[in-house]
């Protein structure tokens, strides 16, 4: 009787802990081991030794089912509190440290804390009220969905950096950004009556994605709207030099060896300009792939946006007058019999289709194929180094449509516009619209319609 009694007041307290931590977030800090500290004293609780003091710094090792403080073991989970805040890793953190096996160093602290060490890291005190207020409600949002989603699988809610959304902690919080998040609070945004999908983005580059486009799935209000508002941000065009070799290696594991890299080629774009086709083609082969997954495959900060464009842009996300460069031309010299025999050759390895090889004997801009096709070019005897590639390219491998990307040498020149994955909220075109007085609320609905702001309870 007095087990069974046990057990349902163990039921009872552990159903009041999850009540009262219903709005608490998950925010995943480090992994097996951290040095952690605190201006006050750090007690550290846990299920088989009660409440443990630790002074005011710690060291913690997890191994297997336990976790190592200062030496001694502690089965977990742990909690690690202070009356001061928590540091780790060079940061300052309100609420409690929890260690558990399956995710390591978790912040664990009320939603509302959270997003006040959230907006700071994303958009930044100087920008106007009713940008922050956006953001605070859709970083609300999107922290309460990915809690839904993740917790029981993951043992956490988010991850601190921009793979769900910056969080430094409570070092960078600022009156003005604390403000919006205060405003707002328990605001979401909502459809059909759930929580919105709501991701953002730093600058769409004009127009925003689908999110169909990027990561597979439909929603309504997710189908890529164009910016209401034109502006200036630090990335609204931009270029950047790729490897061929650099790429080869980032796509082999969706796209298999395809040997040297001749050309990359945007195939699909979007109503907006948007690429959401690539093909690269190789010496062994070609594949076609999402644009979103080509970028992160050759690194997403090193290609900012699938924005791409054939030319440098100007500086407007929304110019509309590309800065076209123009290439040297030199006449195509005919073919050597050593050529001859290698383009054969790629021809029927199924590099190129017979028409393809037709079309680069005959093409009299041919040119713009050598260092494609790997061919030694040459001309009087002397090789000539190959064109920097910066024109719209003829159709190449059977691909209509679309451009070539750039090439110069061993490298290919990405021209785009825009950061991010571009679906959802643009945060710099969130910036402009409030400086043309927009509310957050209509803001909102111009990057998410059909969406509604709403309390959450």
């Amino acid at each position: 009787m007095f087990k069974k009694l046990f057990a349902v007041i163990i039921l009872i307290l552990s159903l009041n802990i999850s009540i009262a931590e219903a709005r608490d977030i998950y925010v995943k800090l480090g992994g097996g081991s951290a040095n952690i500290a605190s201006d006050g004293d750090m007690i550290l609780s846990s299920n088989n030794a009660g409440a443990v003091p630790l002074g005011r710094s710690a060291s913690l090792n997890i191994s297997g089912s336990n976790v190592n403080v200062n030496g001694r073991a502690f089965a977990l989970p742990v909690r690690i509190t202070s009356s001061s805040l928590l540091k780790f890793n060079g940061r300052s953190y309100r609420g409690s440290f929890v260690v558990t096996q399956k995710a390591g160093l978790l912040n664990v602290l009320d939603l509302e804390l959270y997003l006040r060490g959230v907006l700071p890291a994303e958009v930044g005190a100087a920008w106007p009220m009713e940008a922050l207020r956006a953001q605070a409600i859709i970083s609300r949002t999107y922290v309460l969905r990915q809690s839904i989603n993740n917790r029981a699988n993951k043992g956490y809610d988010v991850v601190d950096t921009d793979s769900d959304q910056v969080y430094k902690g409570a070092d960078v919080e600022t009156a003005k950004t604390n403000q919006a998040v205060a405003s707002t609070a328990g605001e979401i945004v909502a459809y059909n009556k759930t929580l919105a999908f709501t991701p953002f983005h730093s600058d769409s580059g004009g127009y925003t994605a689908s999110n169909a486009d990027v990561w597979g799935k439909s929603f309504p209000y997710l189908q890529g709207v164009p910016e209401a508002v034109e502006y200036k941000s630090p990335v609204s065009s931009w270029s950047v030099k790729i490897s061929r070799s650099h790429i080869a290696k980032s796509i082999a594991k969706i796209a298999g060896n395809l040997g040297s890299i001749i050309e990359v080629r945007v195939t699909e774009t979007d109503a907006g300009g948007r690429a959401i086709g690539i093909t690269v083609v190789g010496t062994k082969g070609r594949k076609t792939m999402k644009a979103s997954q080509f970028r992160l495959a050759v690194g997403p900060r090193l290609l900012k946006s699938t924005m791409l464009t054939p030319y440098a842009t100007g500086s407007s996300n929304n110019n509309k007058n590309n800065n076209k460069s123009k290439a040297q031309v030199i006449k195509a010299p005919e073919l050597s019999i050593t050529q001859g025999q290698k383009l054969a050759q790629m021809t029927a390895a199924g590099v190129f289709t017979s028409t393809e090889m037709i079309d680069m004997l005959t093409n009299p801009e041919r040119e713009n194929y050598y260092y494609k096709i790997g061919l030694e070019r040459s001309s009087g005897g002397k090789n000539l180094k190959p064109v920097p590639d910066v024109r719209p390219m003829p159709s190449f491998g059977g691909m209509s449509g679309g451009f070539s990307v750039a090439a110069d040498g061993e490298d290919f020149i990405f021209y785009g516009k825009g950061w991010g994955h571009g679906v959802g909220l643009s945060q710099w075109g969130s910036q402009a619209m409030a400086q043309k007085g927009w509310t957050a609320e209509k803001i909102l609905t111009h990057y998410y319609p059909g969406t509604n702001i709403t309390g959450y309870k």
